[in-house]
């Protein structure tokens, strides 16, 4: 989707997003954090924080700066109970405006499937952490199961431009981990690999631990 569609969108489906998520697409996001081994004192770059999902699984002591491009989405955010310090910024994930090596770690939960650029938007977050970084990622994904990738070509246009519930969550339906992971040729190790797999095409999904290895 383009930079505005996604902030309509989302804008559009801020209030019920949590609700939307935890009825269809409800995965528990403590795991996903506690994959990044944070200290005390380290700084994370949450990308893209949408409503705060996240927020509530980072410790105590720890930075956490989360960007979206809905301002919305992170009103809703700012309602969580969270013992991390946060800070929260308006920002296109394609084009970050921090230094590169800003952070010591990033995470992302439903947002590279949202994004026009994954592979652009991906070496945005290698670009903004440290060598040796982690990165973790959990998110929809294409199926493995040639099967199941007929539903989801089924799928896709409505998934991305009309959106399921209607106007309220848009993504593609046909993300490409294995091209963006392993084809893409971006400085990364991968850690973790683990798919989410299921006979429902709008369930399958990814859960992903990424090293930064630029030099």
């Amino acid at each position: 989707m383009q930079i505005h569609q996604v902030i309509e969108t989302y804008d559009q489906g801020s209030v019920d997003y949590d609700a939307i998520m935890k009825r269809y697409w409800h995965i528990e996001r403590q795991p996903l954090i506690d994959s990044l081994q944070l200290k005390r004192g380290q700084t994370v770059l949450d990308a893209a924080v949408g409503t705060g999902l996240n927020l509530p699984a980072y410790p105590e002591g720890v930075h956490v700066v989360g960007i979206d491009l809905s301002e919305k989405m992170m009103d809703e955010a700012r309602k969580k109970r969270v013992s991390a310090d946060i800070t929260f910024k308006v920002s296109d994930l394609c084009n970050l405006d921090f230094p590169d090596n800003t952070f010591d770690a990033a995470a992302s939960g439903y947002t590279l499937c949202v994004v026009n650029d994954p592979v652009g938007a991906l070496a945005e977050i290698l670009r903004v952490t440290k060598p040796g970084a982690l990165i973790a990622i959990l998110d929809y994904c294409k199926s493995q199961d040639p099967e199941i990738q007929k539903w989801q070509e089924l799928i896709s246009d409505a998934a991305s431009q009309l959106g399921f519930p209607t106007g309220k969550i848009k993504w593609d339906a046909l993300m490409d981990y294995d091209e963006l992971i392993y084809n893409s040729k971006l400085p990364i190790e991968v850690l973790t690999d683990d798919r989410i797999e299921s006979q429902n095409p709008f369930l399958c999904g990814c859960q992903l631990l990424l090293k930064n290895s630029k030099a």
